[in-house]
This record gives C-alpha cells, structure tokens and sequence, in this order.
C-alpha cells in the first residue's frame, strides 16, 4: 500500500487542488515525490531544507523529487509551496517530511594504503581535480528531467547497502554513499533511467566510470567498471548498455557500485526504484 501525505484545497470558481507528499516520511538518504495536482499553474516552487527547487509542469499539475543526505540528521523539515496560477494569483500551502533516523551496520574492509591513505603530490593533485569536476558536474541542475521510471542495473545481489559505516585499513571513512552489487567481472550494466552520459572516464576512487544525468539536478554513477560502452554526450535510453562489471579503482575484486546524486545530495538509488515502483506511474 502507497503511504503518502495529501492536504486538499478549494478555491472559488476552481476545481480541487491538492498537495500530495509520497512517502511522507524517509531515511537519510531517501527520496520523495512532491506534487502539486490540479489545474497546471504558470509557476510552482518549493522551500525545503534551505533550497529553493522549482516543480517541473506535468499532465496533472506539477511535481518535484526531493532528497535527503545521507548524513543528512533526523527531523522534521518544513516544505512550503508557491503556486502561482495562470491568472497570476497565487497561494501558500505548506506541508513536512520527516527524515528518520536509521541504525546502519559497521563495514570493516583491508586496502592498499595507497587507495586509502595517499602522499603522492601527483596523486593527490589528481583527487582534488576530480573532487572539483565531480562536485561541479553535480551541482548543475539546467537540464529537464529526463526520467520516466527507475530500474536496477544489474539483477545480482547487493554485497554492501547504501549508508554503512566504513572503516578501511582501521580508520573510520565517510558512509558509503551508494549500492554494491556482487556482480561477475563481465555482466552488461543497463542505464537505470533515460539520461545523458555527462562523464565516461577513469577516476582514481572509481575507475571507469560513467555519470548520467537525468534533468532537474538527478544523477546515478557506475563504477569500478571493466568497459565503457558509452560516450560523453550520448543520450542513453532506459535500459541501454552502458559498460561491463569490472573490478578498477579502489576495488576489492568484480562488483558495480551505483550511487545517487540528486542537487547534490547523497542518496540512495534503490530509494529511487521503490518510490517510482510504489506510484506505478511512467511520468508523475
């Protein structure tokens, strides 16, 4: 069953509008759907968690995903909605996701030192050049959303969750901030939604690696790939090849790690297909 919030309005001479919050509660490090439904308005933006995110035009109104941080803390956080209608009045409607907070397991994992401590100058140069593409690269929001549905990108089990807390060589690391699948060195990876392939390279955390970019400031990255299969700038359909498991970069054998960025925000992707699966919707 869909858990979700609904606040229902009436204004004169209109006809019902409502403020749907889907789910109305997360983790860190979760995703939501905010929605507003009825007639489409001219404008429609949201406050929450110090943004400011505008709503994307749908058949039934408006909508937008929020997410939360992987260490984003427990709480409730306010969401308050502009709706500027298409005779230029506009209303105030406010509503709240609560982010839970979630008890995570430890993983304690052995690597060179060189891929957890590194003193090289040039290598350390190298990390902060990527640190600052990847950064930028994430925080670019210009493009409309591209996606319709979310879907795995490989069918193998997952060896290591979003948000465990790592520990490599016996020093603590930040959470992992996205899903291992233990995946044979080989296996074709399929894009998990429509997007355009911002970045296809090597990293030196990563390996190859591709970035897609799905509009409205959502991302997912695949890496430690054996392949690229796909180019900067292609437009993949969902579902498309993009790449093989492999096992390069920082890397302990075959497996595909797959994160989320969304405005920047960490989050899980597996969150991304239980959300579009629990509303069975092509497009909100």
């Amino acid at each position: 069953m869909r858990c979700l919030f609904l606040l229902i309005f009436f204004f004169p001479g209109q006809a019902l509008a409502a403020l749907v919050l889907s789910p109305p509660a997360v983790d860190s490090g979760g995703v939501a759907l905010l929605r507003w439904e009825g007639a489409s308005p001219s404008l429609a933006v949201a406050r929450f968690n110090e943004r400011v995110i505008y709503l994307s035009p749908t058949g039934s109104g408006a909508a937008a995903l929020l997410g939360t941080d992987v260490e984003l803390p427990a709480g409730d956080y306010p969401i308050t909605l502009a709706v500027v209608d298409r005779g230029g009045g506009t209303s105030f409607h406010r509503t709240t996701l609560v982010v839970r907070s979630s008890s995570r397991p430890v993983e304690r994992l052995t690597l060179p030192e060189a891929m957890v401590e590194p003193v090289d100058p040039d290598v350390l140069e190298r990390i902060g050049s990527e640190h600052r593409m990847l950064t930028e690269l994430f925080g670019r929001q210009d493009r409309p959303a591209l996606w319709k549905t979310f879907s795995l990108p490989v069918s193998d089990p997952v060896s290591s969750s979003f948000g465990l807390r790592r520990i490599l060589n016996g020093k603590p690391r930040s959470p992992h901030s996205g899903v291992d699948f233990r995946s044979p060195r080989g296996t074709p990876i399929r894009a998990a939604a429509e997007g355009i392939a911002v970045f296809t390279g090597d990293l030196y955390y990563t390996g190859n690696t591709v970035v897609l970019d799905h509009g409205e400031g959502l991302y997912t990255l695949y890496a430690h790939l054996d392949t690229v299969d796909c180019r900067t700038g292609e437009r993949l359909e969902a579902g498309a090849a993009l790449g093989r498991v492999g096992s390069s970069g920082r890397s302990t054998g075959p497996h595909l790690h797959w994160g989320g960025k969304l405005r920047g925000d960490r989050i899980d992707p597996l969150a991304l297909v239980k959300l579009f699966g629990e509303l069975g919707e092509e497009k909100p």
